[in-house]
């Protein structure tokens, strides 16, 4: 980046505490301060970054393409011990060039979160150096502390909002067919009393493979039941195995712990059928990635054996309603701070906000299973995703927390479509590629 534009950057980062607007607005950047090789000066650099899962963040030294290595590459190579600046927190760090299998790993792993790296790698003619950064003590702090997890930000293109949106109302009007032969089946009465249908995408029995079981959003009191089981249908297709489409029950006339106990029910009711507990992953999107969650608090509390994974798109996991992006997005997403004041009241119906399971931020984290969170930069429940990482990265959990561009709310619906744009066909590889490394 030229210089002047760097300083911009930099200027606006301090000045609103680690944000910027224009092209990097929602980005992840901190600031990578470096001594001089030959002066000895000090230089400031914005940089992306992304984390290893192992209390380290992570650079790139791409210099956009560019034949050599940028000029901060080869100030720490020189002088190791860099200062990183992250917003509100200044910390500093040591700075390791990966080498091998480990700097392909994760190379490899940004290169899945954003196709630009390996342009960039193939324009440059060179291999583009890794660079781990090791706090010399403490820890790099995220939304609320360290998230010893990988967060990564999917970058969005210039029209992906845009097509995202389109493919979305286009579901909305019009449920396009599922594929031939994976026609739903009814699953009563074996599913805990709760009806809903298997969709199996895969030729895996549940006693092979596992099962997912889908819970569908709609703010505690909608469901759609032409697009449901194609939504179950393409996490079949991610997990490998049949996805159960459950029905559970909907707020006002059932308002919490209804759907919750549905969802406790039809877990248990996989285990009385034999499914390893391990082999089950419980996914939702929205009030669904909620129930999800707080079903999971509900099972470790009556100390039945947990799934193996757990997904949340898009989840509300503070109905105390406190998350700063509920203000901060209201009016640039598709749902605004008012629907979700609506959906929590009738859910809750005088339930505590501020408790356990039903919200799922407030209880014990500790011992949950691996958990993928899921959302997008625009939308209102952005913090919620944020918190909920933090605070069970805090508690031994095993989080990975996906950010994507310029996304709104539950962007992913639109890997519905039969030509899904880039950010929902992402995140189903992504998906699929988290499934397969934790809960194959």
């Amino acid at each position: 980046m030229p210089h002047d534009f760097n300083q911009q950057i930099i200027q606006e980062f301090r000045a609103r505490g680690g944000k910027v607007g224009g092209p990097f607005e929602g980005a992840r950047l901190l600031l990578l301060t470096t001594t001089g090789a030959r002066s000895g000066a000090r230089h400031t650099v914005p940089l992306g970054y992304l984390h290893d899962g192992a209390g380290r963040v992570l650079v790139i030294a791409s210099a956009g393409g560019a034949p050599r290595h940028p000029a901060w590459y080869h100030n720490l190579r020189a002088h190791p011990r860099v200062t990183v600046e992250t917003g509100a927190h200044t910390v500093e760090a040591e700075a390791t060039v990966l080498e091998g299998e480990e700097r392909d790993r994760f190379f490899a792993r940004a290169v899945e979160a954003d196709r630009g790296w390996a342009d960039y790698e193939a324009r440059s003619g060179r291999v583009l150096p890794v660079v781990a950064l090791t706090p010399v003590s403490g820890a790099f702090p995220g939304p609320e502390g360290a998230i010893d997890a990988v967060e990564t930000l999917v970058p969005a293109g210039p029209d992906d909002h845009a097509a995202v949106m389109n493919e979305i109302r286009a579901l909305m009007s019009q449920a396009p067919p599922l594929p031939a032969g994976a026609d739903p089946a009814p699953a009563l009465p074996r599913t805990g009393g709760v009806p809903g249908r298997w969709v199996n995408a895969t030729e895996r029995s549940a006693g092979e493979a596992g099962v997912l079981l889908y819970v569908h959003g709609g703010g505690f009191e909608q469901t759609q039941p032409e697009l449901e089981p194609l939504m179950a249908y393409r996490l079949s297709q991610a997990a490998g195995r049949p996805a159960f489409n459950m029905d559970q029950r909907l707020a006002p006339a059932h308002p919490y712990p209804a759907a919750l106990d549905d969802v406790v029910a039809v877990h248990r009711s996989l285990l009385d059928q034999g499914v390893p507990a391990g082999r089950v992953i419980l996914s939702g999107e929205s009030s669904g990635g909620t129930l999800v969650l707080s079903a999971l608090l509900a099972l470790k509390q009556a100390g039945v054996p947990l799934p193996g994974a757990a997904v949340a798109v898009s989840p509300l996991t503070d109905l105390t309603l406190s998350s700063p992006s509920l203000d901060a997005n209201d009016g640039r997403d598709v749902v605004g701070r008012p629907v979700v004041e609506h959906i929590t009241t009738q859910y809750l119906a005088g339930a505590a906000a501020d408790r356990a399971p039903q919200s799922p931020l407030h209880g014990d984290l500790r011992g949950l299973p691996p958990l993928l969170l899921v959302a997008g930069t625009r939308e209102v429940l952005l913090d919620d995703a944020h918190r909920f990482a933090a605070a069970a990265s805090s508690a031994g959990v095993d989080v990975t927390l996906d950010l994507y561009e310029d996304m709104p709310h539950a962007f992913h619906t639109a890997v519905m479509s039969e030509d899904p744009p880039p950010p929902a066909a992402t995140f189903l590889r992504r998906l699929a590629g988290w499934i397969g490394g934790t809960a194959p």
